[in-house]
Parts: C-alpha cells; structure tokens; sequence
C-alpha cells in the first residue's frame, strides 16, 4: 500500500557528492511533476496519479498558465540532467523508484495552484543553498548554483503573477531589511521535514 514515509538525508542514497545529486533529483523530481499537475489542473483537466481530476478551463495565453507550462519544461530538463549524471546511481534505480507526487492538486483553486508553486519554488532556491556545504568537491557546485539561479527567478516570476492576478504584494526578492537581503539555506534535513511525511507530498510504493 502506498505511504508517506518521514525521510531525512540518511535515507537519500549514495554518498558524498553521490547523495547531494540525489537529493536534488528527488526535489527536481517532484518540481516537474507538479507543474504537469498544475498545467492540468489549470487547463482541460486530466488523469493525475490515476484519478480523473477537473479542469479549471484556463486559456493557454493565461499567464499564469504560460509560466506554468514554460517552467515545468525547465525543471523536466533538470531532472533528466541529474538522471543523465548520475547513471546507475541515480536514486530512480534505488529502493525510492516509483515516488509519486500527492499536492492535492484536484482540490486547488487557481490561486492556491500559483501560491503552492511560489512556496515550492522558493523551498527548491533555499534547499540548494542548503545542500552546498555537503559537497565534498567542487565538480558539480557551478551546476548547483546554476539550477539554485533558476529556481530563484521561477520564485520571483511566479509571485510577481500571483501580485498580479490577486492583488497580492508578496515580495519577488530578499527584502534590504530582511537577513541582510540574503536568501536564508534549509538544510536538507529540515527540506525533507517539510516535504516528506503525512503532511508532505512524496508518496512510495
């Protein structure tokens, strides 16, 4: 039966370098699953894990559908690329294979769809920024940082189209005022706390 297991950086495979890849192949995993899940959800509606889930009948040119299909190419790009690095090791060929994704996605209206991506998407900046100190070289730091850039303008884009849309005024940067205007690290134990769990999303076999 699937569960939702408490995970924590022990239970990531491999070691060294090996993990940190893993660890962000899991994140990077679960990021574009659910922006396949969101573009669903937001458009025709569709077959999610296996339950027929409604459509909310948004045109492609919507922007927060635009965004939502441009980035989830992204973040499929970045998951094959820790796929591609890291080969036989790569933690869809460990006892984690076959991880589903449960957002509740089907009981989301469209502003709890573009909220859950901006807190998805600045979990993932903060969660690299996090992972860096367990590298134990620097071969893949410039790859690291690259992605943690992306994740962090995904972060700014969508919560300047949540602003936008819903009259919000969330911040789409670090604040002067606010750790100095530096975006704050979660290790990846406190990510995998918040991810993971009956209250998390990752759901196994």
């Amino acid at each position: 039966m699937p569960t939702k297991p408490s995970l924590t950086f022990n239970d990531i495979p491999g070691t060294g370098d090996i993990k940190v890849l893993n660890y962000a192949l899991a994140l990077e995993a679960a990021e574009a699953d659910l922006y396949s899940q969101a573009l669903i959800r937001l458009t025709t509606g569709g077959n999610i894990n296996g339950v027929n889930v409604a459509g909310l009948g948004l045109a492609a040119s919507a922007p927060d559908v635009a965004y939502v299909a441009q980035f989830g190419r992204v973040e499929r790009e970045h998951r094959d690329f820790l796929i591609s690095a890291l080969g036989a090791q790569a933690i869809t060929n460990t006892a984690l294979r076959g991880a589903t994704f449960d957002f509740g996605i089907g009981l989301l209206d469209r502003p709890g769809i573009v909220n859950l991506l901006r807190v998805v998407e600045a979990t993932g900046t903060e969660a690299y920024l996090g992972a860096i100190p367990f590298f134990e070289t620097k071969t893949y730091l410039a790859v690291a940082g690259g992605i943690q850039a992306t994740e962090a303008r995904h972060t700014a884009v969508i919560t300047a189209v949540q602003n936008t849309l819903f009259g919000g005024s969330l911040p789409t940067a670090p604040l002067a005022n606010v750790n100095n205007g530096i975006d704050d690290p979660q290790t990846p134990n406190e990510v995998l706390a918040i991810v993971s769990g009956p209250a998390g999303f990752i759901v196994l076999p």
